[in-house]
C-alpha cells in the first residue's frame, strides 16, 4: 500500500474521531456559553447603566463648575474695570489740588440752575453749604477742582450709548462735580427733590467715611438710588496739600449684571445668585424665596437649610466647588414661594447641584442651583433602556444558541464529506508557507510593522521571510526618526508663533485720539519676530514721548534685544524726568546700559522725541536713525534737516544732542524704519526716500492712520508681497485749527 493511501486512511480515521469529539465538546460548550452569555448580558446592562449615571454626574459637575466660574469671572472683570477707573479719577483730582499753580480757575454750569446735558460735567452745592452761605468761600477751590471736568468728559464719553452711570467727585468742603450718563443721550440730567433736602449730605454716607478712613478704593453694596436703577459704586479718596479733600467715585447701572444673573443656562431650571461677604443674597434670578435678593439682610449661613448654610460659609470664605445639597421646596420660588426662611420640615426636600465660584475683588461669590432629578433624567432613561435591551438580548440569545447547535451538527456532517476530498489534497500543505508569507506581506503593506513572518522551511521562502522581517525593522526606525523630526519642527514653529504674539503684545496698540491730535503706529516683522519697535506714552497731561527704533539683526536675537532696548529707553526717560535731566541725558543713560553685557555685539538706531502737544514743539534725539518726515497740511513733505547722533549700544560714554522743531496746525510727524525706504521689488529697485515723501504728500490732511496705511499699501505693492526687512511706522498729526 502506498504512503499516499496510508496517509489518506489515517487522515480519514483521525477526522472521524475528531468530528465525534468536536460534536460532544460543541454541545457542552454551547450550553455553557449560553448560560454565561445570559449572565454577562445582565451584568453588562447593569454596569453600563451605572456608568451612564456616573458619567452624567461627572459631566454635570464639570459643566456647572465651568458655568459658575465663567459668570463669576464676568462679574469680576466688570468690577475690576470700575475700580481702576475710580482710582484714576482719584489720582487726577489729587494731582490738580496738589499742583494748583499749573491750573487756572474754571467755571462749570451749576446743576439745578441750568439744564445739564447727558455726559456734561457740572457743579452742585450740597444743601448744608447753600444754607450756610459759604458758597463764595469754597468757590475758588471748586473752580480749581473743575479742571477735572476734562477727565470726567473723557470717562463719560467712553461708555456706550444706552449705558447709565455717574462719574463724580465729592469735596469735603460741601460741593460735588459730576457727569451723569443718561440712558437716552438726548435727555437732560434729572435733579431730584431729595438732593435739595437739608438731610441730603453725601459726606455722611458710610461709603464716604470708609473711603476717607481706609484711604483706599472701596465698593458699596448693591443699592437702588433716587434715579431708580440698581447700581454698585466704587469710591476712592483724593487729597490736597493739607491731606484728605474728598472722594472720587463711579456709580454704574448693573442691569446688565442682573440680566446675566437671571439668564438660565438649562431651559429655566437653574437658579443663579450672588452672595456678599455677609452671606446676604445681592443679585438673583429669583424674585421670591430663600435665594431672592431682598432688603431683609438675611444671612444664608444662619438659615434653617443646613446644607445650603454650610456651603454658604464656604462661599463667603472664597472657595469654589460643585456639591449636592438638599433644599426644602418651600424655600425656592420654583416650587412654593416663601417670604422668609422656612424650616426644612415645613416642606419636602429635593436634591440640587450647587456650583459656586468666588468674585475676589468684591469678596462676593456666584452660585447656581440646579435640580438633580432634571440633570439625571437622561441617565435614568438610558439606564432603563439598557436594562430592557439586556433582557431582550438574553431572550433572543437562547433561541440563537439552539439554532446554532443544529447548524453546527449539519456543518459537521458536511465537513465529514469534505474530509474525504481534503485528504487527497494533502499536497496543498506545500503552498501553506507561501500563503503565510502573502498574509504577512499584506499586513505589512497595511501598516502593521510589528508583524513578524515566522517560517522555518529551510529554503528560499524562509530566507525571503527573514528579509521581510529585516525590512520592517528598518521601516519602523525610519518612521520613528521622521516623526521625531516632524515633532521638533512643529515645536519650533509653535514657539515662534507664541513669540510673535508676545512681541505684538509688548507694543502699545491703544492709540490716543484727542481733540487736538491723533496718533497711529504699526510694525510688520520680516520673519516671525522682528527687531523693530515703536513706543509712546504720556509724561504728563501735555507731553507725549514717542520712540521708533531698529535693531541691527532679524529674527529671535533681534526680538530679544528689541525688548531690552524698549524697556531700557522707557526707564531711562522716566529716570531723567525724575532727576531733572534732558532727553539727551536719557538717551546717553540708555546707551551705556545697552552696552553692558552686549556679548552679541548688537546695536540699535533710535529716534525719540518729547512732544509738547499744546505748543506743537518737538524736542528730539536721533541716534543713528532715519530722518523723520514732516507732512504739511498743504501737501508738502520733507525730512528733518539736521544730522544724526551715533547709534546706541555701539560704545559706552557717547554723548547725544537734543534738537527741536515746531509744527503748524495740520502738520504731521512721520517716523519710519529703513524697511520702508529700502523695500525692494523683484527687479531689486528700492522704494526710496523720495517715493516715500511723494506718497506722504498725497495723503496730506488725512488722519494719522490713513497716512500710515497709505504708505504701507504703497510699499507692499512695490515689493510685490516680498518683505526682506521689518517695516515699522508711527505718525502723529495735529488737526487744523477751526
Amino acid at each position: 500500500m502506498s504512503i499516499e493511501r496510508r496517509l489518506f486512511r489515517l487522515l480519514l480515521v483521525m477526522g472521524l474521531l475528531c468530528f465525534a469529539a468536536f460534536e460532544a465538546v460543541s454541545f457542552l460548550g454551547l450550553y455553557d456559553v449560553e448560560r454565561r452569555a445570559l449572565e454577562n448580558s445582565r451584568d453588562m446592562g447593569t454596569s453600563a447603566a451605572e456608568f451612564a449615571e456616573s458619567a452624567a454626574d461627572r459631566q454635570a459637575r464639570e459643566r456647572f463648575a465651568l458655568l459658575a466660574k465663567e459668570k463669576a469671572q464676568r462679574i469680576e472683570r466688570e468690577m475690576v474695570r470700575l475700580r481702576e477707573d475710580t482710582e484714576l479719577l482719584s489720582q487726577n483730582m489729587t494731582h490738580i489740588l496738589t499742583h494748583r499753580e499749573l491750573y487756572r480757575p474754571r467755571r462749570l454750569p451749576v446743576g439745578g440752575e441750568v439744564p445739564i446735558a447727558s455726559r456734561e460735567p457740572y457743579l452742585f452745592f450740597l444743601p448744608a453749604l447753600r444754607e450756610s452761605g459759604q458758597i463764595p468761600a469754597v468757590l475758588p477751590d471748586a473752580e480749581i477742582a473743575a479742571n477735572a471736568a476734562d477727565i470726567l468728559s473723557l470717562w463719560a464719553g467712553s461708555y456706550e450709548k444706552g449705558y447709565q452711570a455717574t462719574c463724580f467727585f465729592v469735596s469735603e468742603l460741601g460741593y460735588f462735580i459730576s457727569a451723569d450718563i443718561m440712558p437716552d443721550d438726548g435727555e437732560y440730567v434729572k435733579f431730584y427733590d431729595e438732593w435739595y433736602s437739608p438731610s441730603f449730605d453725601t459726606r455722611q454716607r458710610p461709603w464716604y467715611k470708609e473711603a476717607r478712613d481706609t484711604g483706599k478704593a472701596v465698593f458699596t453694596d448693591v443699592y437702588v438710588g433716587v434715579e431708580g436703577y440698581p447700581a454698585v459704586a466704587c469710591i476712592a479718596p483724593y487729597y490736597n496739600e493739607k491731606g484728605f479733600a474728598g472722594i472720587a467715585g463711579m456709580s454704574s447701572n448693573i442691569d446688565s449684571l442682573y440680566r446675566d444673573i437671571a439668564r438660565s443656562e438649562l431651559e429655566g431650571t437653574d437658579i443663579n445668585f450672588v452672595l456678599n461677604a455677609k452671606g446676604e443674597v445681592l443679585l438673583s434670578s429669583e424674585e421670591e424665596g430663600l435665594l431672592a435678593a431682598s432688603d431683609a439682610d438675611l444671612d444664608l449661613r444662619e438659615g434653617w437649610e443646613q446644607d445650603l448654610a454650610a456651603q454658604a460659609v464656604r462661599m463667603v470664605q472664597g472657595d469654589s466647588d460643585v456639591t449636592l445639597v438638599t433644599v426644602a421646596d418651600a424655600n425656592l420660588s420654583h416650587h412654593a414661594p416663601a417670604s422668609a426662611l422656612a424650616r426644612p420640615e415645613a416642606s419636602e426636600g429635593r436634591e440640587y447641584y450647587l456650583a459656586y465660584a468666588p468674585i475676589p475683588s468684591l469678596g462676593w461669590s456666584f452660585g447656581t442651583l440646579i435640580e438633580k432629578d432634571l440633570v439625571a433624567a437622561p441617565a435614568q432613561e438610558a439606564r432603563s433602556h439598557l436594562l430592557a435591551q439586556a433582557e431582550t438580548f438574553g431572550a433572543s440569545l437562547q433561541g440563537i444558541f439552539f439554532s446554532n447547535l443544529l447548524r453546527t451538527a449539519a456543518v459537521l456532517l458536511l465537513l465529514l464529506a469534505a474530509l474525504y476530498f481534503a485528504s487527497r489534497r494533502a499536497a496543498d500543505r506545500f503552498i501553506s508557507p507561501i500563503l503565510t508569507l502573502r498574509e504577512g506581506v499584506r499586513d505589512i503593506a497595511e501598516g502593521n510593522l510589528d508583524r513578524k513572518i515566522d517560517l522555518r522551511t529551510g529554503d528560499e521562502i524562509g530566507e525571503l521571510a527573514d528579509s521581510f522581517n529585516h525590512m520592517t525593522e528598518k521601516l519602523k526606525l525610519y518612521i520613528k526618526n521622521l516623526a521625531e523630526t516632524t515633532a521638533e519642527k512643529e515645536r519650533i514653529a509653535t514657539e515662534l508663533d507664541l513669540a510673535a504674539r508676545i512681541q505684538a503684545g509688548i507694543l502699545p496698540n491703544d492709540f490716543p485720539v484727542q481733540e487736538g491730535f491723533d496718533l497711529f503706529a504699526t510694525m510688520h516683522p520680516a520673519k516671525e519676530v522682528g527687531g523693530d519697535f515703536y513706543d509712546f506714552f504720556f509724561l504728563d497731561d501735555t507731553r507725549l514721548l514717542v520712540t521708533i527704533a531698529d535693531v541691527s539683526d532679524k529674527g529671535v536675537p533681534a526680538a530679544l534685544f528689541m525688548v531690552r532696548a524698549k524697556t531700557v529707553l522707557g526707564s531711562s526717560v522716566l529716570t531723567a524726568e525724575k532727576e531733572g535731566g534732558t532727553l539727551a541725558d536719557a538717551v546717553m543713560m540708555a546707551n551705556d546700559e545697552l552696552c553692558r553685557n552686549n556679548e552679541a555685539g548688537l546695536f540699535v538706531t533710535v529716534f525719540t522725541a518729547i512732544i509738547d502737544l499744546d505748543a506743537r514743539k518737538v524736542t528730539y534725539v536721533n541716534g543713528g536713525h532715519n530722518l523723520p518726515a514732516i507732512v504739511s497740511g498743504k501737501g508738502e513733505a520733507h525730512c528733518l534737516p539736521r544730522g544724526r547722533d551715533p547709534m546706541l549700544a555701539a560704545m559706552e560714554g557717547l554723548s547725544f544732542e537734543e534738537e527741536t522743531c515746531e509744527l503748524a496746525p495740520g502738520d504731521a510727524l512721520f517716523l519710519y524704519t529703513d524697511g520702508v525706504t529700502e523695500a525692494e521689488n523683484p527687479e531689486k529697485e528700492m522704494f526710496s526716500k523720495e517715493r516715500m515723501l511723494g506718497t506722504l504728500g498725497r495723503f496730506a490732511g488725512k488722519s494719522a492712520r490713513s497716512i500710515v496705511e497709505g504708505v504701507l499699501a504703497e510699499v507692499q505693492e512695490h515689493a510685490a508681497g516680498q518683505q526682506s526687512d521689518d517695516i515699522t511706522m508711527l505718525c502723529i498729526r495735529w488737526r487744523e485749527e477751526v
